[in-house]
């Protein structure tokens, strides 16, 4: 038996129907019928029965139910038994078009308070690889995801859902004096005869942006893609060129030079498959078990939200 079936069991049972329990624990509603049905066949009884009003819980459900809530419990106290134990290393890996926003002052702001605590930051283009539910070494994962599929596989991975920093979506970036600027969607169509800027090279986007790449790509000439070294000299093309766009989350775009002065203008995809929400991987469990980590995880969900107070 895994404390997660008991954890399914617990919110299934606190909703009002699957899909409302699938949605609150941020899996597919089959994946969580599926663990269920594995549960029921493992200890012998049917939890649940089905009704015109939603799900009910059987007499054995009701009977489990609190003493399932008790063991979660005792499950969590165990936990927090290691909270004493010393964190010596965290590791955090950021989206690559992201390591400047929030987490500098943050990791200096820690390094001070906790002397001996290790915090390592990484860009990649691949956070999501990187998620554990190791203890030893905790991993915070900061990216944008915009796939049910790999929003899944993640909670999957690390335990827990995420928190989610801000919803958002991928949007056009243009200089105001761009012909584009003057549209209120765009498609990839209208992208003909603009340049391209992006960081880096294109082997390695993020799963998030792949999609809108995958769809730019083949309208785009080789000759119209500039690579550049790094996200602010992408922006920096997209301010000061007229025919140059550059692709970007919105609203973290707004922490950009010249998006709040009107230089920059931003406008959104008009199938709106850019959508995607900025999330924070933790581990929960390696949190009870290390109040620095916490602290930590904290920290950045209450920069984020300042920031998002600030540019609105």
């Amino acid at each position: 038996m895994k404390i997660k079936a008991l954890e399914y069991f617990i919110t299934l049972a606190e909703s009002q129907s699957i899909n409302e329990a699938a949605q609150k624990l941020y899996i597919a509603q089959p994946s969580l019928t599926k663990a269920l049905q594995l549960f029921e066949k493992e200890i012998g009884v049917q939890l649940f029965h089905r009704t015109k009003s939603g799900i009910q819980l059987t007499e054995a459900g009701k009977k489990i139910l609190p003493e399932a809530k008790q063991i979660v419990e005792y499950y969590n106290g165990w936990l927090s038994l290691s909270e004493n134990l010393p964190l010596r290393v965290v590791d955090i890996y950021i989206q690559a078009s992201f390591p400047n926003f929030i987490l500098p002052k943050i990791v200096l702001q820690f390094k001070k308070l906790h002397p001996s605590l290790k915090i390592n930051c990484a860009d990649t283009s691949t956070p999501e690889q990187y998620i554990s539910q190791d203890t030893e070494r905790p991993v915070l994962a900061l990216f944008v995801c915009s796939q049910e599929e790999l929003m899944e596989k993640c909670i999957h991975a690390q335990g827990n859902k995420p928190l989610i920093l801000s919803h958002g979506e991928y949007c056009c970036l243009v200089n105001k004096n761009n012909p584009l600027a003057q549209k209120k969607t765009v498609t990839p169509e209208d992208l003909k005869g603009q340049y391209l800027a992006l960081k880096s090279k294109l082997e390695a986007p993020s799963a998030a942006l792949q999609p809108l790449l995958d769809e730019i790509i083949p309208i785009v000439s080789p000759s119209q893609v500039i690579q550049t070294e790094s996200v602010g000299s992408v922006i920096k093309l997209a301010r000061t060129q007229s025919d140059v766009y550059a692709l970007s989350y919105y609203p973290l775009l707004k922490r950009y030079e010249g998006v709040s002065e009107g230089e920059l203008v931003y406008i959104p995809f008009e199938n709106g498959n850019t959508k995607g929400d900025f999330c924070l991987f933790y581990s929960r469990r390696a949190c009870h078990q290390y109040p620095f980590l916490q602290e930590l995880v904290t920290a950045i969900q209450e920069a984020a939200a300042q920031f998002l107070a600030e540019v609105e």
